[in-house]
C-alpha cells in the first residue's frame, strides 16, 4: 500500500482546519435587530417539576445554539402584570401591579448583573497593569512587563480559561457563568412561597441582562433562560452598560426584549403595588454615569437633570413607601466607587436624589454594576435609606475591600447630612437574589446566597420599620382607603359631579388629569356667574343711566338716614 502524498495530507489538514473555522462561526452572533412572536398573555405553570424540566431543556436548546423555538418579551402584553387602564404617559407611570396587596405581604425579588462572561474575566488587574508599559514611566513599564507572564501563567491554569473563552469571543456569544444557577433558585424560591399561599408580585432587575445588547442571540439565550420566571412573575429590568442603549440597535432590541411600555429615548419609568401604598422608581442610569463617554457631556447634564427631576416629582406625590432601582451605584465601594465621586454633576444629582428619598421618609436604593453584595444604612434622627448593590445575579464576580476597609469607606460618605455606621455595612462576593417582604407597619430585606447546586443560603436580612406611614383603613379590595377630607359647606360646592369617564391613556389626557384641581381646591373656589353679553349699544346706554340714577338715590338715602333700614315698598 503505497503512502498518502504530501499534497493530501496538506489538503486534509486544511479541510480540516476550515470545517472547525466554519463549524465554529456558523453559531456568530451578529448585531442586528431582535425578532420575536408576541405571546399576548405569559402561560402560568403551577406544576415545579414540569418547569424544572422545561427550563432543563432550554438550557440544552441554548448550548446547542438552537433558536427555532418561538419566544416572546418579558412584556408582551402589559395585560400580564398591570391593570389596564390606571396609566399616565405623561409621568412615565406605568400603572400598577395586577396582583401583590400590602395587606397580603408584598413580595418583591431584587436581581442584577445576570450576563453571562469570560473565564479570563479574571485576569483584568493584570490586563490593565500591561498597558502600563505603552507609558513612559518606568515603574508602570515594569509592572507591565511582570504582569505578562503572570496573565498567561493564571490564564492557562488551572481551567485552561484562555483557551476555553476563544469559541465565545469568536462568536459575540459569552456562556460562561452561574446564571442559569441563580434562576433555578429563584424558580425554587417561587414554588415555596406559593406552596404557603404567597405569591411573588413583580421581578427588579438591576441591568446587564446581557454581554452585549446589540446582538439578537444574546437577548434569545435571555429570553429563554430567565422564562420560567418571566413566565409567572412581571419583570421589570432597567438597562445597565452592557445592554448599550446609545446604539440604535441596542435600543431596539431592549424594546423587543422587554416589551415595557416606555416611549422615547428615555428608558425610566415607575409603577405602583397593586394597593398603590408603595412606589418603585427606575432610573436610566446610562446616559448620567457614561465612563466611555459613549453620549456627549451636554446629553449626559441634560438627561440626569431631566431624570432626578422626575424622580423628585414622583416621590412628593406619593405618600406610601419608594423603591428606587437603577444600574450605576451612586454609593459603593469596589471598581466603579470612582464613577460618581469624580464626576461634580453626579455628585450634586447624588445629593438631590438622596435629599428627595430623605423627604420620602424610608427607601430602598437598590443598584448593580458591582459584581458582588453591599448593603449600608443611611441614617438620619427622622429616617433611614437602605442602600443596596446586588449584582450577583450570574456575571463574573468582583474582588471587594475586606469588610472593615469596605465598612470604613462606606461611612466616608457624607451626603444631604446622612451619616453611615459601619457596624450597618455587609458586603461580600457571592452570587445571590433579595426577597423583600413588605407589610403594613414594617418589611424586611433577605439576602441569599447561591451555590453552585442551586441551593440557598440566608447572607443578609434588614428589617424595615414603616409604622411612621401608619396603617391605613383598606376596602374590600384591600386598597387603603384615602384619608376623610374635612366637609366644605360652601355656597357654590359642586353636588353630584359625576367623575371623568375612563378614556385612553394619552399625552393630552394625562395633562387635562395633571392640572384639574383636587375636589378640596375645586370647593374653595368662588364659581362667577356667567353674564350675557350684549350686542346692542341702546341697551348697554339703558343700563348705564339706570345705573347712575340707581346710585344717585341710594347715596341721598344715605346721606339722610344712614342708620335706618330701607323697608321694602308696600305692594
Amino acid at each position: 500500500m503505497t503512502p498518502p502524498s504530501p499534497s493530501w495530507s496538506v489538503r486534509r489538514r486544511i479541510a480540516i482546519a476550515a470545517a472547525f473555522v466554519v463549524s465554529t462561526l456558523s453559531g456568530c452572533a451578529h448585531v442586528g435587530r431582535l425578532a420575536y412572536v408576541t405571546e399576548t398573555v405569559a402561560p402560568v405553570k403551577v406544576d415545579s417539576t414540569e418547569l424544572k424540566r422545561e427550563y432543563q431543556r432550554e438550557r440544552e436548546r441554548v448550548r446547542e445554539g438552537s433558536t427555532s423555538e418561538a419566544f416572546g418579551p418579558m412584556f408582551g402584553d402589559t395585560l400580564i402584570g398591570l391593570l389596564p387602564g390606571t396609566a399616565d404617559s405623561s409621568r412615565r407611570y406605568l400603572g400598577r401591579l395586577r396582583d401583590g396587596y400590602t395587606a397580603d405581604t408584598l413580595n418583591i425579588f431584587l436581581l442584577g448583573d445576570n450576563r453571562p462572561g469570560n473565564r479570563s474575566t479574571r485576569l483584568a488587574p493584570q490586563y490593565y497593569a500591561a498597558k502600563g508599559m505603552f507609558s513612559r514611566n518606568p515603574i508602570k513599564i515594569v509592572k507591565g512587563l511582570v504582569a505578562i507572564p503572570l496573565g498567561l501563567l493564571n490564564g492557562l491554569f488551572p481551567d485552561l480559561a484562555l483557551v476555553r473563552d476563544i469559541p465565545g469571543r469568536m462568536r459575540h456569544m459569552p456562556t460562561w457563568g452561574p446564571e442559569g444557577k441563580v434562576v433555578a433558585a429563584m424558580v425554587t424560591k417561587l414554588d415555596s412561597l406559593r406552596a404557603r399561599g404567597q405569591m411573588v408580585a413583580a421581578v427588579i432587575n438591576t441591568g446587564d441582562l446581557v454581554e452585549d445588547g446589540r446582538y439578537p442571540k444574546q437577548w434569545e439565550r435571555f429570553l429563554k433562560i430567565h422564562k420560567p420566571i418571566t413566565s409567572r412573575v412581571p419583570y421589570f429590568p432597567v438597562a445597565g452598560n452592557h445592554e448599550r442603549t446609545d446604539a440604535v440597535e441596542g435600543v431596539a432590541n431592549w424594546r423587543t426584549a422587554t416589551g415595557l411600555p416606555v416611549g422615547g429615548d428615555r428608558l425610566y419609568y415607575c409603577f405602583d403595588s397593586a394597593d398603590g401604598w408603595v412606589r418603585f422608581i427606575a432610573l436610566d442610569s446610562n446616559p448620567m454615569a457614561d465612563p466611555a463617554h459613549l453620549w456627549t457631556r451636554e446629553t449626559q447634564i441634560k438627561y440626569s437633570e431631566e431624570e432626578i427631576t422626575w424622580m423628585v416629582a414622583r416621590l412628593k406625590e406619593h405618600n406610601g413607601p419608594a423603591f428606587v432601582f437603577m444600574h450605576h451605584p451612586p454609593f459603593s465601594v469596589a471598581f466603579h466607587r470612582v464613577e460618581w465621586q469624580a464626576d461634580s454633576v453626579l455628585r450634586d444629582r447624588r445629593e438631590r436624589m438622596v435629599k428627595a428619598l430623605h423627604e420620602a421618609g424610608i427607601g430602598v436604593l437598590a443598584t448593580g454594576h458591582e459584581h458582588a453584595y453591599e448593603r449600608a444604612l443611611f441614617t438620619w434622627p427622622d429616617a433611614v435609606l437602605i442602600n443596596i448593590v446586588t449584582g450577583g445575579g450570574g456575571a463574573p464576580l468582583h474582588a471587594l475591600p475586606s469588610p472593615a476597609q469596605s465598612a470604613r469607606l462606606f461611612s466616608q460618605y457624607k451626603v444631604a447630612g446622612a451619616e453611615v455606621d459601619p457596624d450597618n455595612v455587609v458586603t461580600g462576593a457571592f452570587n445571590h437574589f433579595v426577597h423583600v417582604r413588605l407589610w403594613f407597619g414594617g418589611g424586611s430585606l433577605h439576602t441569599y446566597a447561591v451555590d453552585k447546586l442551586s441551593k440557598t443560603t440566608l447572607a443578609d436580612m434588614v428589617t424595615i420599620d414603616l409604622k411612621r406611614y401608619g396603617v391605613p383603613e383598606i376596602d374590600e379590595h384591600k386598597v387603603p382607603r384615602p384619608p376623610k377630607a374635612p366637609a366644605s359647606t360652601g355656597p357654590h360646592e359642586e353636588v353630584g359631579k359625576k367623575p371623568n369617564a375612563a378614556k385612553a391613556d394619552t399625552i393630552a389626557n394625562s395633562k387635562r388629569i395633571l392640572t384639574t384641581p383636587s375636589p378640596r381646591e375645586a370647593s374653595k373656589r368662588q364659581v362667577k356667574r356667567k353674564v350675557p353679553v350684549r350686542d346692542s349699544v341702546a341697551t348697554a346706554r339703558r343700563d348705564s343711566v339706570a345705573a347712575v340714577r340707581r346710585d344717585s338715590l341710594a347715596a341721598r338715602r344715605k346721606a339722610v338716614a344712614p342708620l335706618t333700614p330701607i323697608r321694602p315698598p308696600r305692594r
